[in-house]
């Protein structure tokens, strides 16, 4: 069987008419790490549930019906590792199920475990437990809305996360990629069991679907695997849509009883991670806020003491780049200031070879530690599936080295200022456009 092969990144693979299959076949690791994904739309009618379905497939199956059974199955797998969780990457959300588990060339008599996890992931995927209406078991949907009420409560509770998603959320005005992973509790309210399993059967038939593995693995078998058990016209993946700004130097000023100032700043970069000069932002980025080293952390925090911790990274998918900042109240002009002085100074191209070359050390260090962790090699092929292609592995690493100061500075022409989201006390007075907090 022939595969398309990704040299940069490790995998082989295939992904056509919405159902896909990549491998990363490697020596390195004596475990086996399964990935499945549906990939859907971020959609206000639909966000929660697909927030709540992963946690449903975990609580039972025809043949496991409850968690007991289920851990007592993961136990006969050599105490395999099972999670079911949903993620988001820009404008699509990703339900998933994973496995990790002992390759069997490790363990006396050399089982299959291979053929074993398959047949776990097809269980958990296809045949979930339901009662005797066919549809899920009502104690297991109440249950799993109050635990995911608790989780939207606490990122709400958590004042540098909701700060965050505030601004996003403000950049977005209405648009999908402004809406939680997690959806949203006044629309958990309304999830019935009936509403929640009609959804499983939508994305089961028809979501686009792909199985990522890693391990000493054979792709005909992950491959034979998808072709057999899954049908192969599903709705064709669309690749995501980058931002397009609707502001201009936005600014936004919420008010609530915190303890520290929480300002988020939103830049649009016009480059995703499948851009060609892609590497040259991430050195841009990199050097104005991704490290200890990095010009934000310097000057705001070091040099003025204006803030508590100070960072800018970029959104990969959407075209953005957000800086964010820990800072009291009363310094918010001032750190406004200084950060808009670390921007020109990029642009002007006031990068030392010092900045270069930690910069690049800190980049190969952080893509070489990905390659010991499986499940970071499967999220940025997934990243870069949804994205239409960029680079990673070495190759980045390579790329990044190459990156000269004019290049940035050419990126760095292209980094505008679109909102600016403050979170303060409701004692201050900061002037500007006002929110009432939740």
């Amino acid at each position: 069987m022939q595969h398309p092969i990704e040299t940069e990144a490790g995998f082989v693979g295939h992904f056509h008419n919405g159902l896909g299959w990549y491998v990363y076949p490697t020596h390195r690791f004596k475990t086996i790490t399964l990935q499945a994904f549906w990939v859907n739309d971020m959609d206000p009618a639909t966000v929660s549930l697909g927030a709540l379905l992963p946690h449903i497939l975990k609580r039972g199956t025809v043949s496991w019906p409850n968690f007991t059974a289920i851990q007592q199955q993961l136990e006969s797998l050599y105490g395999a590792t099972f999670r079911a969780d949903v993620g988001k990457i820009g404008d699509k959300q990703l339900i998933s199920v994973s496995l990790e588990v002992i390759h069997g060339q490790y363990l006396p008599g050399k089982p299959d475990t291979l053929s074993a996890s398959l047949e776990f992931l097809d269980e958990v995927l296809n045949r979930p437990q339901v009662n005797s209406g066919g549809v899920f078991e009502n104690e297991y949907v109440t249950q799993e809305k109050e635990l995911l009420t608790r989780q939207i409560h606490a990122l709400i509770n958590d004042k540098g996360q909701y700060a965050l998603h505030r601004l996003i959320e403000t950049m977005a005005q209405g648009r999908p990629f402004g809406l939680r992973k997690l959806g949203r509790v006044e629309d958990l309210v309304k999830v019935t069991p009936e509403s929640l399993y009609a959804y499983y059967q939508t994305v089961r038939k028809s979501s686009p679907f792909v199985l990522m593995a890693v391990g000493d693995l054979d792709p005909d078998v992950i491959a034979t695997y998808v072709s057999t058990h899954w049908n192969g016209h599903r709705s064709e993946l669309v690749k995501i849509q980058p931002y397009t700004p609707l502001n201009r130097e936005y600014e936004v000023i919420e008010k609530q009883p915190v303890q520290q100032g929480k300002i988020n700043i939103g830049y649009f970069t016009r480059r995703t991670y499948a851009s060609a000069d892609y590497p040259a932002l991430m050195m841009y980025a990199g050097i104005l806020g991704g490290f200890a080293h990095s010009k934000l952390f310097v000057n705001v925090r070091e040099k003025e003491s204006l803030a508590y911790y100070a960072y800018a990274r970029l959104d990969a998918a959407l075209a953005l780049m957000i800086i964010g900042a820990g800072i009291e109240f009363e310094d918010y002009p001032a750190v406004k200031r200084i950060i808009g002085e670390q921007l020109e100074a990029m642009r002007q191209g006031d990068i030392d070879q010092q900045e270069m070359h930690f910069t690049e050390q800190a980049f190969r260090n952080d893509i070489l530690s990905e390659e010991d962790v499986p499940t970071q090699l499967i999220g940025r092929q997934m990243e870069k599936l949804v994205l239409g292609g960029g680079l990673s592995g070495e190759a980045l690493i390579q790329a990044l080295e190459s990156v000269t100061v004019p290049e940035i500075q050419r990126v760095a022409e292209d980094i505008t200022l679109d909102t600016i989201y403050f979170l303060t006390t409701d004692q201050a007075a900061t002037g500007g456009d006002e929110a009432q907090g939740e």
